[in-house]
């Protein structure tokens, strides 16, 4: 929503006289942007524009940045350091500086808000400014800084002529050639010293400067001017150059903005000037010399003006401390209450060189002639609906009589010279080519010529108003369909009104209420429902050139008024505005005059002067439109995707989105604020299953849901009112990556995992087929091997130990028979007998399944390593887990490691002479048996030919996977490590 103010504008030179002298009453329509509208504060300090031409307003409370379809405000709860920002400088594509009022800088990288990594001392930026070489300089809190290469602002040495350090509280900072204008922020100075300095920058030194200053500004255009205490001055440019400030006078043509003392002063991008103080007077001064002059006396509102901008399209920004921000797009349009101190004007017509404008309900009248003003009262109570000036007098009507109107001095005196039936309605007269005055009605056309009712022709229809073309013939379109055209006869005054043409089925059904004939002689017909038709007549034939309805622009279609102004323009009033209609390369261009302004209200009757100003009759006074200056601009806008939204996500790199990133939400704009509202945009979407243009709106966001992966292109078009720039397109690319298992890689892998799967399949079926019957054979082999197994152990233990029973069996059947003693080879049987029990139970508790655990093996080769020991009278000590693992041991590893044990027991029993012997078992991962003992050693080179007990222990010990070490350490240490997973 926007919301206008209007501000009362006086002017002090105008383009021409009438507009001079209704300047005096007339009012400029500002539309004001308020939080209301989106801004985000009422108290706004600087307004920049970038190079895509969107605007920037810096305030106490943040940055609003406005693209001409929304503003996007920033503060410290996103992204801002500090809310009161002080200025903003772009420094790159889509990339701004923006400086608060702390120590840190922000940037602002397609619209994301950011902190930047710029080295500084922590110094508190006012203003920067940028000079000729790209160099930036900054006035700070606390001096003059310069910004390096070393991404680093520098304090610049700032000594005045006393020697005295002036480096505090600088406000501004002016690059002028090789010197800086530099101002103090007087507020905050203990001695009130308004001071301006001039600073070389070369040689770092302050030059020049001059007390009594209360503002500096630099134009374009090299102008300095400054405010002292009682004038407005100037700054000699030459001088200046020269490292001097020198004050003059203003040039003559601002010689009445001398004295306005302690004035701040802003220059705009056009070089237009702009003083005022707080005592709410504004004055713009442009480069001509033609001032404007805003005050509270003529309605000025707007208090503590900040800024005043203007920008690339020519729109007039002013940028308040309480009010927000108020846009003046045109300074040819004003509203005037009471033009020329007519108060409830209802009337306004012109008659080639006069401006007339009445108003029934004071009877009075005013007539512009050559910038002099003429007020006329009409005698009596006679309340006309239309008084018009002709060379033969003044003429006017009231419903259903004509009146000549004589005059005597000052005094109007009417006299009625026709009275037609209470059923007849004379609407409106117009006067011809010969200074005759021609009434329409509902049954005729009437002529009078020098004041009387000379020719009355029968019409077929109630005709509103007539027209006059190039060649004097006059016009009248009925609301009965009816087109007529009646050649005039100044020759045959009886016969004045002779008709030529008649028209009826070409404008069936259009119901005309105005009638307007442009200088090409098209004919112009507005309706009471279906636009504007225009016509033209070809070999005799109305051939319809154009139709306008609000599809092409126009703001009603009810027209009840049209005229032709001096460049061939057409105007169009209806209860909802004004319109200007232009030809432009053979196609009409519709301009919303007063929505362009933000004004909605009825224009009842609207005429051209020999200016070209245009006039508009209005319920509360008249409109004024003077000639619209016609500047070179090379600025076009930009149109653009201002954001992107993902669901709730905002977007800042849209070109490549995931599969989860399918419901999309587009922004776009164009960066014209003309008429913002009014400009028309179309979409399509390339890649979708609809690719066809939408309809044109003024819509600004467009919506996908669940768009499918795939390359995708927004195109937009622009399309700007009345013309005012080509319109526009943009074509934004990105593309929806599908999610992995959409993806064409993952269906080839899945393709192949399957073939492959099939394959495995196949083999694992086959596979496993053969495992088991690998498995059966393995089993068998198994089991012929463990029974290979136990028939050689029982062969080599229990078929050793029976055949030396057996030796010995035979030896004692010997020596009985010869009386020889047997009781040594009895003993011996008996001890073969007990080994060989011994044998068969470790042969047994091999092959029992229910002892293949850890538990099981340790503690049997405890319990016989303590037996044995102990039988032959050796101590034995035992360090073991108090608990141990439950680890499933096979009958080949108990064997094995119970084996090698009880041949380290051997040899310590056989050889060592040991006392004392150590079992210590540890368990990690790895069976650990340590088998110390204190006898005389074990010498490695001293071992008995064909001795097997120690490669034995080696093979039993390596079959499991493990090793043996055997060293001397105070006796003899057999380290056995075998891995439990083996």
């Amino acid at each position: 929503m926007q919301r206008t103010i209007i501000l009362l504008a006086y002017f002090f030179i105008c383009a021409n006289s009438f507009a001079q002298t209704a300047a005096s009453d007339g009012q400029y329509p500002f539309v004001n942007y308020t939080p209301k509208d989106g801004l985000i504060s009422n108290m706004i300090k600087n307004i920049y524009q970038d190079s895509k031409g969107r605007l920037y307003f810096t305030s106490l409370h943040g940055l609003s940045v406005y693209d001409g379809s929304r503003f996007i405000n920033y503060n410290s709860k996103n992204g801002l350091n500090y809310d009161l920002v002080n200025c903003i400088m772009e420094m790159g594509d889509d990339s701004i500086w923006v400086i608060t009022n702390s120590t840190k800088i922000n940037g602002l990288v397609k619209g994301k808000m950011k902190l930047l990594s710029i080295h500084d001392d922590g110094y508190i930026i006012n203003n920067l400014c940028k000079d000729a070489n790209g160099d930036i300089y900054a006035a700070a809190e606390e001096g003059v800084l310069v910004f390096n290469k070393e991404d680093r602002f520098i304090k610049l040495p700032f000594v005045d002529a006393n020697g005295v350090d002036v480096s505090s509280y600088i406000s501004f900072t002016f690059s002028v050639g090789d010197y800086l204008l530099v101002q103090r922020d007087n507020s905050m100075l203990p001695t009130q010293n308004e001071m301006l300095y001039l600073y070389n920058k070369i040689t770092k030194k302050i030059t020049a400067e001059i007390p009594g200053i209360y503002a500096v500004q630099v134009a374009k255009d090299g102008r300095t001017w400054l405010s002292t205490e009682k004038n407005i001055m100037a700054v000699d440019t030459a001088e200046l150059a020269r490292g001097k400030l020198v004050l003059q006078e203003l040039p003559q043509q601002f010689a009445q903005l001398t004295n306005k003392g302690k004035y701040f002063i802003i220059f705009d991008n056009e070089n237009n000037c702009w003083l005022g103080n707080q005592r709410n007077v504004l004055i713009k001064a442009s480069p001509d010399g033609t001032i404007t002059s805003f005050n509270e006396a003529a309605g000025l509102k707007m208090f503590f003006v900040n800024s005043i901008f203007k920008d690339r399209e020519g729109i007039t920004w002013i940028a308040t401390n309480n009010t927000g921000v108020s846009k003046l797009v045109h300074t040819n349009f004003s509203h005037i209450e009471k033009p020329f101190a007519i108060v409830n004007a209802s009337d306004i017509s012109y008659d080639h060189e006069s401006l007339l404008i009445y108003s029934f309900p004071t009877n009075t009248a005013v007539i512009i002639h050559n910038n002099e003003k003429k007020y006329l009262h009409v005698k009596g109570a006679t309340p006309f609906t239309k008084l018009i000036k002709t060379p033969n007098g003044f003429f006017a009507i009231d419903r259903n009589i004509i009146y000549r109107v004589d005059q005597a001095g000052d005094i109007l005196y009417p006299k009625a010279i026709l009275s037609d039936s209470s059923s007849n309605i004379y609407p409106n007269l117009i006067v011809d080519k010969h200074g005759n005055v021609i009434v329409p009605g509902k049954y005729h056309l009437t002529a009078v010529i020098n004041g009387k009712i000379i020719s009355k022709t029968r019409i077929p229809f109630f005709a509103d108003i007539p027209a006059t073309d190039s060649k004097g013939n006059i016009w009248i379109a009925t609301r009965a369909n009816d087109l007529l055209m009646y050649k005039t006869h100044p020759e045959d005054p009886s016969n004045y009104l002779e008709q030529k043409f008649f028209f009826k089925k070409e404008l069936a059904g259009i119901s005309p209420r105005s009638i307007i004939i442009d200088k090409n002689d098209n004919i112009w017909i507005g309706t009471r429902n279906h636009g504007i038709h225009v016509y033209s007549i070809e070999n005799g034939e109305l051939i319809q050139k154009f139709v306008l309805t609000p599809a092409h622009g126009l703001s009603d279609e009810f027209t009840s008024h049209l005229t032709c102004d001096a460049e061939n323009s057409i105007w169009a009033s209806s209860a909802l505005g004004l319109d200007k209609v232009t030809i432009k390369n053979g196609v009409p261009v519709v301009e919303n005059i007063t929505k362009q302004n933000n004004i909605y209200q009825s224009v009842f009757t609207i005429v051209s002067d020999k200016d070209n100003n245009v006039w508009g009759l209005v319920s509360n006074g008249v409109i004024m439109i003077t000639p619209e200056k016609k500047e070179i601009s090379n600025y076009s806008p930009t149109l653009m995707v201002s954001m992107l939204k993902a669901g709730k996500d905002t977007i800042n790199n849209g070109t490549s989105l995931t599969h989860k990133q399918n419901n999309l939400s587009f922004n776009f704009t164009a960066t014209s604020f003309l008429n913002e509202k009014q400009v028309l945009y179309s979409y399509r979407l390339q890649g979708g299953t609809n690719n066809q243009w939408s309809e044109p709106s003024n819509n600004t966001t467009v919506s996908f849901i669940d768009l499918p992966p795939g390359d995708y292109s927004l195109d937009i078009k622009a399309n700007f009112p009345a013309g005012r720039y080509a319109e526009q397109s943009i074509s934004y690319k990105f593309s929806i990556t599908p999610a992995w298992w959409q993806t064409w890689w993952f269906k080839s892998i899945a393709g192949l995992l399957i073939i492959g799967l099939l394959i495995i399949g196949f083999r694992l079926y086959y596979r496993r087929k053969l495992e088991k019957k690998m498995a059966i054979l393995e089993k068998q082999q198994a089991v012929e091997k463990e029974r290979t197994r136990i028939a050689t152990d029982m062969h080599d233990d229990l078929g050793a130990g029976l055949s030396r029973i057996k030796f010995l069996s035979e030896t004692i059947g010997i020596k009985k028979q010869q009386h020889e003693p047997i009781e040594e080879d009895v003993n011996k049987i008996r001890e073969y007998s007990h080994e060989m029990i011994d044998k068969m139970g470790e042969i047994v508790w091999a092959l029992n399944e229910k002892n293949d655990s850890l538990s099981d093996l340790l503690s049997y080769t405890r319990a016989y390593t303590m037996e044995y020991l102990a039988q032959n009278g050796i101590n034995c000590k035992t360090e073991m887990p108090d608990n141990f693992p439950s680890v499933f041991v096979s009958g080949e590893f108990r064997r094995n490691v119970f084996l090698t044990i009880k041949e380290a027991l051997h040899n310590v029993v056989k050889h060592s002479q040991a006392t004392e012997v150590k079992l210590t078992v540890n368990i990690n991962h790895h069976l650990t048996i340590d088998l110390k003992d204190n006898g005389t050693g074990f010498d490695q080179n001293n071992i008995r030919s064909f001795s097997n007990g120690l490669s034995n222990m080696e093979s039993r010990v390596k079959e499991i996977g493990g090793k043996i070490e055997i060293r001397n350490k105070q006796g003899t240490v057999v380290n056995l490590s075998i891995p439990l997973n083996a």
